[in-house]
């Protein structure tokens, strides 16, 4: 056999045996990919019946006008369809976490879940400070969602948004976390119109596809917890998505949504200190600490109460890691009142922990300025000098303030509003708040009590019917 052949044949031999590496390199490309799309189908299957579709309905008048414009005609008020959204059923009595932006001002809601059963919603509460609103449906057999750790994340994790963009129901997109943390996102001109100010932002974003329709529909983890709530999307035409989707986190939505069921509202919890970020130079100087550094705390406050002082560093509050701001406030904020939270701080190279009782900030005000509900629906500040300091008012200024004025009540009856200045009742100097309650108790013939009240620079005077 010639050395030529010799070769040839020794190729034909080794090519099965060079080719297997590659095929097992496929087949391994395979056998991963098919992993990555049963994590996918079991996530989207075990939320799937948890995901409803939300159908907002406004009585909608027609009319007939004429070439002038002029209404010559109405037609009988029907519900129409006029907006629509997503949303999770979270509990098995029913009650389902969305937007409030998606249910804002409606004044019917329809809810379809997946096995195509249609009921009409309730709206429980609604925040708008977070954009999350909860609304409750009489039905029974229903697929409730468990809650997982959005705190859990990190950047580069698979999860999944399910919703109904433009009407699409059951509509499930993957994408991966880009950022944890993100604020200022509905504050930016470029979003969808519906967006609107949300005070208490520290979204989950993601290029997962979302767009209209999605929003209140839940973002989950590959085990099919909901980690977020599909909230805004990022686009310079206000259209569909380029890969920048927001979602809330379920630390934020969660809370919010249990203080709505538990109290019908949300309680900001207030601490009481003044904050501020950590530079590279802070970091540096503290020994690479990551936290937030108080700066100042307020007298009588639940921080000082708890031991902080100034110059302490909060690293981590109600379990929750402390690196900015912002993630600080938000979590003071939604922890509520009345409930102890506890705090690691470092006090010089010392790392200590406390417990505070957090307040709401109006309840703090109101002790510190020493307010008094009297007669007439009023409740009232009696001036003095530190009170006038930190109201911004002149130190020489006296009088009785009005701090606020209950709904229809006899002094909103008679005009009076916050801040007004009551110089005088009944042509008598009232200096105290006790004397102000005793004109409002001595009326009048006709059953009134003259005011004298100072608005700005402007004087007036009206009359207040305590007991009309």
């Amino acid at each position: 056999m010639s050395k030529l052949a010799a070769v040839c044949l020794a190729l034909l031999v080794s090519q099965p045996t060079l080719a297997q590496p590659e095929d097992s390199r496929l087949h391994e490309s395979q056998s991963q990919a098919r992993s990555l799309s049963l994590a996918f189908n079991h996530a989207s299957e075990t939320v799937g019946p948890s995901v409803v579709f939300i159908q907002r309905k406004d009585l909608i008048t027609p009319v007939r006008r004429d070439i002038f414009g002029r209404v010559i005609s109405r037609g009988k008020a029907t519900y129409q369809d006029s907006g629509l959204g997503s949303g999770v059923i979270v509990s098995d009595d029913g009650y389902i976490l969305t937007n409030n932006h998606v249910i804002a001002g409606a004044e019917q809601l329809e809810v379809q879940l997946r096995d195509g059963r249609s009921y009409f919603a309730e709206i429980i509460g609604t925040d708008p400070a977070t954009d999350v609103a909860v609304l409750q449906i009489d039905a029974e057999d229903l697929d409730a969602a468990d809650f997982g750790e959005s705190d859990d994340l990190q950047v580069g994790d698979w999860v999944l948004a399910v919703g109904s963009p433009f009407g699409l129901s059951n509509t499930v997109t993957a994408g991966i976390v880009s950022a944890m943390g993100r604020q200022g996102v509905l504050n930016r001109p470029q979003n969808t119109p519906e967006q609107q100010r949300v005070l208490y932002e520290e979204f989950i974003q993601t290029d997962a596809a979302i767009n209209p329709g999605n929003s209140g529909g839940p973002m989950v983890n590959l085990d099919g917890e909901v980690v977020g709530i599909n909230t805004a999307i990022y686009s310079k035409s206000g259209g569909g998505s380029i890969g920048l989707s927001f979602a809330i986190p379920s630390s934020i939505a969660e809370r919010v949504f249990r203080s709505i069921v538990e109290s019908g509202s949300v309680e900001r919890g207030w601490l009481g200190v003044t904050m501020e970020d950590l530079t590279i130079e802070d970091r540096a100087l503290f020994g690479d600490s990551e936290g937030v550094f108080i700066s100042a705390v307020l007298p009588g406050s639940p921080a000082e109460r708890a031991g902080l002082q100034e110059g302490d560093i909060i690293v981590s509050f109600d379990g929750r890691q402390t690196y900015s701001v912002n993630r600080l406030r938000n979590s003071i904020a939604l922890t509520g009142i009345d409930r102890p939270a506890e705090l690691e701080y470092l006090r010089g190279d010392e790392l200590l922990k406390t417990t505070a009782k957090l307040m709401e900030y109006a309840t703090y005000e109101r002790d510190m300025l020493g307010v008094e509900p009297i007669t007439g629906g009023l409740a009232v500040i009696e001036l003095r000098p530190e009170i006038n300091d930190y109201l911004d008012i002149a130190t020489d200024t006296e009088g009785i303030l009005v701090y606020s004025v209950e709904p229809g009540s006899p002094a909103q009856r008679a005009g009076i509003r916050a801040r007004d200045l009551i110089s005088k009742a009944n042509s008598k100097v009232v200096e105290e708040a006790e004397e102000l309650e005793q004109q409002l108790n001595t009326p009048e013939r006709n059953g009134g009590v003259r005011l004298d009240i100072i608005r700005g620079n402007r004087l007036g005077r009206t009359t207040v019917y305590p007991y009309r």
